[in-house]
């Protein structure tokens, strides 16, 4: 807990938060997105209904350029799931230049062609299960996992899927890897919005403005700490059995330059990660900012991205090889797989 005096100062800029209008934050996200073309996806937007919270949910999906095609009608593809951050949607990482960064990876080997796909969890539900028709994590671990099964030719196995985010999206990814790590093999983040496992130690400011932040309608007034202790991804971290999280591929980073100063919160991540041991990729970026902020897509998005297909990649030939020797029978695959590509020489920053 060394870093906690740069804990209470990062809060406190968090409370900041709360003084801009929330609907002067969807007017933003709100604004028409300039068209992007695609070499290598197509991209579109559906519905699915989700027992979870009630209702249907939006989302989006990106689809090899070639899914369709009568070559590909028995081809199944890795599967991605991109949790969006607090006061965004779906439709954030398509408008905010995500998408051509995702065709890039792909056009330069990084990632092998799948199927990405766009989660909505609420603007503000830190993708927490909160009580009837407002399960938010129960939304994407089992509502949305179960549509996308049954409706696209997606991988089954825990190694041919992974889940990434960014800041709110970061953190309930952290959660959901660390709590459930059978369902993801590899959980790549973005400024992760992580705080003290005691929320004690939030303070007076932030706590006054929770109305605003969202926090009072996702873990109650007070706060329910119990609730708070099971959901943050430090404390479930401070607890967690690291042989629990066997096979689990992990990256996560954060900016030095973060304005709620979140870099430090994952610097403790890391630290605490590496006492239990525990395998993971931790990156502070040099002056990079917060989620979609300086430094985020031109080099983070793509070292993610990277570090994702390089666990597809290796899944793949692992299984190439089971199959070499007569043991791929039973693993679950549906269908041929998707080709994976070579990734080309260097760091992939």
């Amino acid at each position: 807990m060394h870093h906690r005096p740069h804990l209470i100062a990062s809060l406190v800029a968090l409370g900041a938060l709360g003084a801009l209008p929330a609907q002067g934050r969807d007017a933003r996200s709100r604004r028409p997105a300039a068209p992007v073309e695609l070499r290598h996806f197509t991209h579109e937007l559906r519905t699915f209904r989700s027992e979870a919270v009630g209702k249907e949910v939006p989302y989006g999906v990106y689809l090899p350029r070639d899914y369709g095609a009568d070559a590909s009608k028995e081809t199944t593809w890795p599967l991605v799931i991109w949790l969006h951050g607090m006061w965004e949607d779906h439709d954030r990482f398509h408008s905010r230049g995500g998408a051509p960064l995702l065709d890039k990876a792909v056009e330069d080997g990084l990632l092998p062609p799948c199927i990405f796909v766009l989660a909505n969890g609420g603007r503000t539900s830190m993708y927490i299960d909160a009580g009837p028709q407002r399960n938010h994590q129960a939304l994407v671990q089992k509502d949305l996992l179960a549509h996308l099964a049954a409706t696209f030719r997606v991988r089954q196995e825990r190694n041919q899927r992974a889940l990434m985010g960014i800041s709110m999206g970061g953190m309930a990814a952290l959660r959901i890897g660390f709590t459930h790590p059978q369902l993801f093999g590899t959980v790549a983040v973005h400024s992760s919005a992580l705080f003290p496992p005691d929320p004690k130690q939030l303070p007076d400011r932030l706590l006054q403005r929770a109305k605003d932040f969202g926090l009072d309608e996702v873990f109650g007034s007070p706060i329910d700490e119990s609730l708070w202790r099971a959901t943050n991804p430090l404390g479930i971290a401070e607890a967690l059995e690291p042989k629990t999280l066997d096979g689990l591929r992990l990256y996560f980073d954060a900016g030095t330059a973060d304005r709620y100063q979140f870099g430090r919160t994952n610097e403790q991540l890391h630290a605490l990660l590496e006492s239990k041991k525990v395998p993971h990729r931790f990156e502070l970026v040099q002056g990079g900012g917060h989620a979609w902020g300086s430094g985020f897509k031109d080099e983070s998005l793509l070292a993610s991205l990277r570090f994702v297909g390089d666990g597809f990649r290796a899944a793949a030939a692992a299984g190439a090889a089971l199959q070499g020797l007569g043991g791929a029978a039973g693993d679950g695959r549906v269908g041929k797989e998707a080709p994976a590509p070579q990734a080309p020489p260097g760091p992939g920053r």
